[in-house]
């Protein structure tokens, strides 16, 4: 059941990648009208609230502990918030992963009723553009949580897809030591030499392309 609802999603959004002008423009104008904009963001909390609750149902699902759920106040709204004790110990890595995606995949599946209510509209409807803007926002969401960067989901991911703990802090700790004393950065183990670097280097480049991603659609919404 949950492979057809994955393949929904990511068809899902093949369709919204090839139609992200428009819902850049459209997302520019729901920014400008202050009730659709409230009701969207409304949505996009009940979005992450269900991240967080699918966080739990998988942690409970392949054995973890919910020890806490609850919600924490981040100004200027107040979040939910799932924590789960245990699941870094589980022994299957997949379970780990699983886990990990949960949230993310909760986040699509909860655009996927708008997304077909969007593609049955009209272009230049006014419920169409609210929707663009629901849907750009919403995978935006979702996507960026798979970001191997911290402290977001994909990063917690990465670390125990490759069975690394600390891997950020423990990266730049490495690769610190080996700008000041190259031989004292060699007593690392390869396997932690080449993994470390790896992130250094890949974070890097990953926060470039999405700065530049930024900069292309301010371009976009502020061309003629």
């Amino acid at each position: 059941m949950l492979l057809p609802l994955l393949a929904l999603c990511l068809a899902m959004e093949v369709v919204l990648a090839a139609a992200s002008g428009t819902l850049l423009r459209d997302t520019w104008w729901l920014f400008q009208q202050p009730v659709a904009l409230v009701a969207v963001f409304t949505l996009l909390w009940l979005s992450t609230a269900g991240h967080e609750l699918a966080h739990g149902i998988a942690a409970r699902h392949h054995g973890g502990t919910v020890s806490e759920i609850g919600l924490r106040w981040r100004l200027p709204v107040a979040i939910m918030y799932c924590r789960v004790d245990n699941y870094r110990f589980l022994t299957r890595r997949r379970h780990q992963l699983v886990i990990g995606a949960a949230g993310a995949f909760a986040n699509l599946l909860f655009l996927l009723p708008f997304a077909v209510w969007w593609a049955a509209l009209e272009t230049g409807d006014p419920t169409r553009r609210v929707l663009s803007g629901l849907l750009l926002l919403g995978s935006v969401q979702a996507l960026v949580n798979l970001l191997p960067l911290p402290p977001l989901d994909g990063y917690t991911m990465l670390g125990h897809a490759l069975g690394v703990s600390g891997y950020a802090p423990e990266s730049g700790r490495y690769l610190r030591l080996r700008l000041r004393d190259r031989q004292a950065a060699a007593v690392y183990p390869r396997r932690a030499r080449v993994l470390y670097l790896a992130y250094g280097i890949g974070s890097s480049v990953l926060v470039c392309l999405l700065a530049a991603g930024v900069v292309t659609a301010a371009i976009v919404l502020l061309a003629p």
